[in-house]
């Protein structure tokens, strides 16, 4: 019975992973057939280098990026990718700043209203939330990597770094700033850049010394907003919500 039980979680929990990872294929799919919507070469379209990239950092096959390329470089259906922001203020001073990727504006629109709507606040018009925030890029490397076939020449590579040599390493970058955090046993270091500077930043820390664990452009909140144990929560529930949706992209907010 217990071995039953012990199956039936797994199963379970197996479900689950493949569920979050099919909702993750899809919205960087989106991402990478919006941006193919400005030309299918990403030696001309950053916006479009920079989603294949992404689609490479959580592992979608090279199918499925040419896949999403080609539906939306080569579209006669008539059928028109927007991108479009939401804009909100909830109690407690949060803002949220919402990116949806959709062929349908209404359908996007209908649900981030309803879904918010739960939680008091107001949508505000374009530039009340957002000029509080800042678009930047955003790069998260392992300070270790594991599970990674190595050479013993490039055992470098996956060695932690000093602080230092670190530091030495990002000054040769375009960066603007990083920090080193650790959560459940895994330290990331997470590198600011500018909007400009993005895209070279990640080709020099791919081409010289380390994998990327993701990179994308961020909103960066200028200020932040402390919030009470119930708003966490709150917050948490508002965001799990949002990126349920099939048109929600990304969400940024100001909480500290």
């Amino acid at each position: 019975m217990a071995w039953h039980s012990k199956r039936h979680n797994i199963k379970h929990r197996k479900a689950a992973q493949d569920a979050k990872k099919a909702k993750i294929y899809a919205k960087v799919s989106k991402v990478i057939q919006m941006a193919a919507t400005r030309g299918d070469n990403p030696s001309l379209n950053p916006a479009l280098d920079a989603a294949i990239k992404k689609g490479k950092q959580v592992w979608l096959s090279k199918e499925a990026i040419q896949k999403a390329v080609d539906k939306w470089a080569w579209n006669d259906t008539g059928e028109v990718l927007s991108e479009i922001f939401y804009e909100w203020y909830g109690p407690g001073g949060v803002a949220l700043y919402i990116k949806c990727v959709t062929p349908n504006t209404n359908r996007s629109g209908a649900n981030v209203r309803a879904l918010l709507a739960k939680y008091g606040g107001n949508l505000w018009e374009p530039w009340s939330v957002s000029r509080q925030f800042q678009e930047k890029g955003e790069i998260y490397v392992p300070w270790k990597i594991k599970n990674e076939k190595i050479k013993w020449k490039d055992i470098e590579s996956i060695l932690p770094f000093e602080e230092d040599e670190f530091e030495e390493m990002i000054l040769e970058t375009d960066a603007e700033d990083y920090e080193i955090n650790t959560e459940d046993g895994e330290t990331m270091v997470r590198i600011v850049t500018s909007r400009d500077s993005f895209m070279s930043t990640v080709n020099e820390i791919e081409n010289a010394w380390r994998k990327i664990e993701s990179s994308d452009f961020a909103y960066l909140a200028e200020n932040t907003v402390a919030l009470d144990e119930v708003w966490e929560g709150k917050l948490v529930r508002i965001i799990d919500m949002l990126e349920d949706d099939e048109d929600v992209d990304t969400i940024w907010h100001n909480a500290a």
